[in-house]
């Protein structure tokens, strides 16, 4: 029988009404192999002072189990399995409201596919009161080969939408969103390159001997259904070379993705400040009344400019992004805060999402918190793309 934390002993199974405690366990970022896994719980206040462990076992335990344990009165219902657990970290909590721990996943194939359970428990040691979180982790080790072109984004927050003068209505008001888990956005666009290799035909019209390196272009004028089908069979692939996280898939980014990324810790109209032109390829500036792009307009290489603050290049012009969300409608986005965004098309939304602008826009439409008219998902044209994230499941 293992110990909890130094006055706990003798785990006895027992029926104990259990409630919510408060505790819950997040997972901020993936068990990959070569990797560091990173896991935290977030508490109340009045938890602050107590004594915490992490509770491990191996493998995922099926169900939950009330326990008593004597002398102490235990608040929620073990998740992870009583008989078989190690205490893997343990602390004191205090008073920021989460603590958060990481391990390392060694780089070696046996350990691919090795899962486990984590959950947290805490000690009041004033009035012998354990807590276990109301949830579990349940962590599958994936593979290592997540390509060198996608860059990772850490779980967080921000304020999303514009409250400046030529904002529409439809970026405001600005609120927080949070964004839940951890995921990998493109480095780059998708070029032609990486479209034909996949999909065997490149849709591009900045192709050919007129346009030097069209290779490494951005793909464009693809639909928002045939972007779709380019991230499915990039994740059948991926899939079946067993480089695939687990829980995650290759898609487009949902619409408080992009923005989240595009920002990079931002808070002004564009993630290189308040001016765009020298900085992105578009074709107008209305702040300096000048054109800014190649002449003749049109797309440039990807990575031509100087990217962001998380190493994202054109956020900002050379080709719109098609985004996951269908457009529901509405002029305003919710006031209060919101998590993990998303508008599936099962709303019966018909129009979908982009963001970002184009080698054909004006500053003012390359903006972070710009959204773009709703579009026909069939809609092509010569200054649309998209850009890929590996992130958690999610049906469009």
């Amino acid at each position: 029988m293992n110990k909890l934390l130094a006055p706990t002993c003798a785990l006895a199974l027992a029926a104990v009404a259990a409630g919510q405690t408060g505790r819950t366990m997040n997972l901020l970022a993936p068990a990959i192999l070569g990797q560091t896994a990173t896991f935290s719980m977030t508490y109340p206040a009045a938890a602050t002072g107590n004594l915490y462990a992490f509770l491990w076992s191996s493998p995922p335990f099926a169900g939950v189990t009330p326990i008593t344990v004597p002398g102490f009165t235990v608040n929620g219902l073990a998740r992870v399995d009583p008989n078989n657990f190690v205490s893997a970290f343990s602390g004191l909590l205090g008073p920021s409201g989460t603590v958060s721990h990481s391990t390392a996943i060694p780089n070696h194939p046996s350990f691919l596919g090795y899962a486990w359970d984590l959950q947290s428990i805490d000690l009041a040691i004033v009035t012998n009161d354990l807590y276990f979180a109301d949830n579990e982790l349940q962590l599958y080790v994936s593979g290592n080969n997540i390509p060198v072109d996608m860059v990772p984004i850490a779980a967080g927050s921000f304020q999303m939408g514009s409250n400046a003068a030529n904002a529409a209505p439809t970026e405001r008001p600005v609120h927080q969103v949070t964004i839940s888990r951890p995921f990998w956005m493109g480095k780059y666009e998708v070029t032609q390159a990486q479209y034909l290799a996949l999909m065997l035909h490149n849709p591009s019209h900045f192709q050919g001997v007129s346009y030097p390196n069209n290779a490494n272009r951005p793909v464009e004028s693809v639909s928002w259904n045939y972007a779709m089908s380019y991230c499915a069979a990039l994740t059948a692939q991926e899939a079946a070379a067993n480089r695939l996280p687990s829980g995650y898939q290759y898609r487009l980014p949902t619409e408080a993705e992009w923005e989240y990324c595009c920002r990079a810790g931002t808070t002004t109209e564009f993630h290189y400040g308040p001016s765009l032109c020298g900085h992105a390829n578009f074709w107008f500036s209305y702040q300096t009344n000048t054109y800014c792009g190649p002449y003749p307009p049109q797309t440039t290489v990807v990575g031509g400019y100087a990217p962001n603050a998380w190493g994202l290049h054109d956020m900002h012009g050379n080709v719109r992004e098609w985004c996951l969300d269908a457009w529901d409608g509405s002029n305003n986005y919710p006031t209060g805060p919101v998590t993990d965004p998303f508008v599936p098309s099962s709303v019966g939304a018909f129009f979908r999402v982009a963001r970002g602008g184009g080698w054909y826009d004006f500053d003012i439409t390359c903006r972070s918190a710009y959204r773009a008219n709703p579009s026909w998902p069939l809609l092509t044209s010569n200054y649309w793309g998209f850009r890929v994230v590996l992130a958690p499941v999610l049906v469009p």
